[in-house]
This record gives structure tokens, C-alpha cells and sequence, in this order.
């Protein structure tokens, strides 16, 4: 199993590609798939996100959030910020907060868990994410992928 897993949430629906952009991103960056880390898209992935969890050391996930702030505004949410979280980070049936508190009352969590949202505006069906969108996807890949580098090193 890899020892880090990054995963991207989204759908094909305008700015809630975010997740997607992020790991377009990291591979344009040269971060790619080896025996250290797995990277992958998830379109709504609900509860079958927790058995992406298991086995791993850290897990970075990134997803749209909708929370009406700032567009392209990157947040990084900890655990303790997870019961007070109520807006975004999916509308996706059970969406990733969920998913995560069920993963931690089943013992699935990793050891770490990076949880990023991206404010997003429009999320229409076949739109193209807007340029604050696309911008922060980069920058936030960029310090996925340096995190990614001194981890790893070390």
C-alpha cells in the first residue's frame, strides 16, 4: 500500500472540479503515482471514501467548499474543526466531513490527514471552473508537492 494518498474530490460541474485541478496540478508538478504515493480523482465518493483511508500513513484530501467566502480562498480544516462544519466540503450524498467523522468512529482514520477546501462560486454542469479557481488549485498543489518533498526526504 502507498504510503500517502491524495486524493481529489469533485464532479465535472463548473468550480466543484477543484479536487480534480489539485491533482492535475500535482502531476504537471511531477508528483506522480510510485511506491510512496497514490493519487487519484473521486467523483462523489460518499462513504467508499473511508476504505481510501485504511492503510495508509497520510492521506491530503482536497474538495470544493461553499461557504461563502472568498472565491478560491484554500482552507485547511483540522479535526477539531470537523463537528462545528456545517457548509461545504460536498454536497455529495454523504458528503466528506461525514465520511471522515464515521472513519474516525471506526477506527480508520491515518495516522495524518490533511483536509483542504477550496471556495468555489459556480457549480454549473460542463462549465469551465473560473480563473480564481484555476489559480488556487496550482498554489495549492504547489504546497501539497513541497510538503510531499520534505516528507518524503526525511
Amino acid at each position: 500500500m502507498s504510503r500517502v494518498r491524495i486524493l481529489g474530490i469533485g464532479s465535472p460541474s463548473g468550480d466543484d472540479q477543484a479536487g480534480w485541478l489539485t491533482v492535475d496540478a500535482l502531476r504537471d508538478a511531477g508528483v506522480s503515482d510510485n511506491d510512496q504515493v497514490f493519487i487519484e480523482k473521486l467523483d462523489r465518493p460518499g462513504a467508499n471514501l473511508i476504505a481510501l483511508l485504511e492503510n495508509a500513513a497520510w492521506v491530503i484530501v482536497v474538495d470544493a467548499t461553499h461557504s461563502n467566502s472568498q472565491i478560491g480562498r484554500v482552507q485547511r480544516f483540522g479535526q477539531e474543526d470537523w463537528p462545528d462544519y456545517q457548509q461545504g466540503l460536498s454536497s455529495h450524498g454523504l458528503g466528506v466531513i461525514d465520511a471522515l467523522k464515521l472513519a474516525c468512529e471506526l477506527g480508520c482514520l491515518p495516522a495524518k490527514l490533511d483536509l483542504y477546501g477550496i471556495e468555489i462560486g459556480e457549480v454549473v454542469p460542463g462549465e469551465v471552473p473560473g480563473r480564481c479557481i484555476q489559480a488556487a488549485t496550482r498554489q495549492l498543489a504547489y504546497l501539497i508537492a513541497n510538503d510531499l518533498q520534505q516528507t518524503l526526504a526525511a
